[in-house]
Parts: structure tokens; sequence; C-alpha cells
């Protein structure tokens, strides 16, 4: 008995340290590859719990925006980091550019760029924050969403339709309790789902584990997006707002050749393990399939591909100054064929009519 007892007591001990091992080895990896990849050991910025939004890192300044008195337009910019801007510059953020571009030499109605991205937001998370926003101020012009990457990464990690960045932390720490008999020990339940080895599997997942593009999980979570971009839609509407929904550039979802020279240049980490670009690949494109033809969508997938030189920062959704430029540049045009539709204001007359209508909008 008393061996038995030993045995069981040894078995224990190496299962504890076996675990606390992979933890630490976990962390190890994660805390590496964050530096490897973004060049910092945590990955994403400080946040701060907001009751309608989960989490928020607040509002990004915007430069060149018009002074209040101007009666500009107003522009809302929601997205994850990409839109807030991969930079230590305020100035250099896809808003800031678009700002630039948009308000040079006095223009005829000056626009307010406000950036709302926030560091690992998709449009599920976005959803929420505008709903916070539309409760707390007056709706803008128009409300655009820049999505694309995150939807794609969190629905490799999770396989889920409601994947979001801290998906299985949150719901960890609240449902689980009852989902299992494990869930009485509630602070190591929460751990677990919180833990670094369950983030390693996550990022593995995503990366080595391809997603079947007849999957009838990928259609549920093609399903939710369209029904929550449609709803968004209506919701704009309901308060005056157009609502655009861009879908973003990133190396992983190109389908058009760039030139060679180019390609050589970029220095892409881990850009030829194929199976984590086949899973931003087909999330991309199903959602593009579905989303093409509604009257908000704007695909930017493949205007990156003319470039001349390296746009992309290390992991490929991130973008260099010249990148965000021409995303900006980009918006610019878009933003204006979409406000002016058919009118052409070339006249002061025309521009007198289009102001009276934002104004109204407004």
């Amino acid at each position: 008995m008393r061996r038995l007892s030993h045995g069981l007591f040894l078995a224990l001990k190496w299962l504890i340290g076996g675990v606390i091992l992979l933890e630490v080895c976990s962390f190890a990896v994660i805390c590496v590859s964050n530096y490897w990849i973004y060049g910092q050991l945590r990955d994403g910025e400080m946040v701060h719990y907001d009751p309608y939004a989960l989490f928020l890192e607040g509002v990004r300044p915007t430069s060149n925006n018009p002074p209040p008195e101007k009666g500009a337009l107003t522009f809302w910019f929601f997205g994850g980091s990409a839109m807030r801007g991969a930079t230590d510059y305020d100035d250099r953020t896809i808003p800031s550019f678009l700002a630039q571009i948009w308000n040079r030499e006095e223009p005829q109605l000056p626009a307010a760029m406000i950036n709302l991205g926030e560091d690992g937001f998709n449009s599920l998370m976005e959803a929420k924050y505008l709903q916070k926003l539309l409760i707390d101020q007056p709706a803008p012009a128009a409300i655009i969403f820049y999505d694309g990457a995150n939807d794609s990464a969190y629905f490799a990690q999770q396989r889920t339709p409601d994947a979001h960045q801290g998906y299985e932390r949150v719901r960890g720490m609240i449902e689980d309790y009852h989902r299992s008999l494990f869930g009485l020990l509630k602070p190591l339940n929460a751990a677990m789902w919180s833990s670094f080895t369950r983030e390693l599997y996550d990022k593995f997942r995503q990366g080595v584990i391809r997603i079947d593009p007849d999957s009838p999980t990928l259609r549920q979570f093609v399903d939710s997006c369209e029904k929550r971009y449609d709803y968004l839609n209506k919701v704009a509407a309901s308060f005056g707002a157009k609502f655009l929904l861009v879908w973003q550039p990133c190396w992983w979802s190109e389908t058009v050749p760039v030139a060679e020279p180019v390609k050589k240049e970029e220095d892409l980490i881990l850009g030829k393990k194929s199976a984590l670009r086949h899973n931003f690949l087909v999330t991309y494109q199903a959602l593009v399939n579905r989303l093409q033809k509604k009257p908000y969508f704007i695909n930017f997938q493949n205007i990156m591909c003319s470039r001349t030189e390296p746009v992309y920062q290390p992991d490929g959704i991130h973008m260099l100054d010249a990148g965000r430029k021409l995303v900006a540049q980009r918006f610019d045009q878009t933003l204006k064929e979409r406000f002016l539709i058919a009118d052409r204001l070339d006249t002061p007359k025309a521009w007198a009519a289009w102001r009276a209508r934002v104004a109204r909008v407004q």
C-alpha cells in the first residue's frame, strides 16, 4: 500500500511538473515569437475594461484634421491595429494620411477623420464599439469598417463563428463553471483557458491545421459576418450615416502576382508556410464571395499588388509608411466617389447643393 501511495505521489508530482514545464516552454515560445514578429514581448498594447466594448485603448489622435469651427464632415474609421496604425507616429496612420490628402489646399468641404481602430479588434468587437459611440455621441457622416485580417486570423485560431481576441479566456471565465466538474475549481479553470499553452495551441492551429473550404463551421462564420454587416448597414442608415465595409489588403490574401524584384525584397516571417497562407486566403475569399455584391462592400484586397517597393511589415498584415499612404490615397478616391454619387462638384452651385445635403445628414 505504501509503495502504491508512493507511486501515485510520484506520478502526480511528475504530472504537475510536466504541466508547469509545458506552460513555461509555451510562455517562452510566445514571448520569443512576439519579439521576432512584432519587436516586443507582448502581443498588442495596454487596454482598459469597457462594459460596452469589453476592452479599449482609446481614440488615437489624427493629424491634419480641420478645426471644429470649419463645420467639417466627420468620418469614423473602425478596424484593428492596421487601422489604428502600427507606428509610433500619430501623423503616419491611415486616417492621418487621408486627412492630409482630403484637406489640402482649403478644400470645398473639409473632413475630420476619427481613428477608432483598436489593436486586436475584428468586426464583432467593432460592432460593440460602434454601439457604445452611437449611444454617447452624434452620428458621423460615414461609418467605415476596415476588416479582413483579424476576422480571418481569429477564425483560423479558434474555429468558431464567434471568434474574437480573448474569446476563450472570457468564455472560460464566464461559462465553464457549470460545463464540467473541473469548473468547480474556477481559478484553475480560468487559468487553463488563458494559459500560454492554450495560446500556443491556437497559434499552431492557425498556422499548421488547414481550414476545409467546405467546412460547415466556415459557412456558419461567413453567415454570422454577413448578418452582422447587414445589421450595421441598417443601423448606420437609421442615424442618417453611410456605412462602408472596406476589405483590407494583406500579404497573406493577395491573389494577383507581384513583381519579382519586390517579392525578393520582402522578408516575411513564415512567408513560405503554406498552411498559414492557405487559412488566410480561404477565409478571406469565402467572405469576399459572400459580401462582394453588397452595396456597402469595397474590396481593397489586391490594391497593393502593383507595388514597386515593399509595403508590408514582416508579419504581412501591418504596413510600412508607404503602404499606409497608398491605402489613404485609395480611401480618398473611394470616399469621394461614394459621397458625390452622381454629382459633379465642379461648380460653386454643385458644391453648395452637396453641402446642404451633408448638413441635413449631420
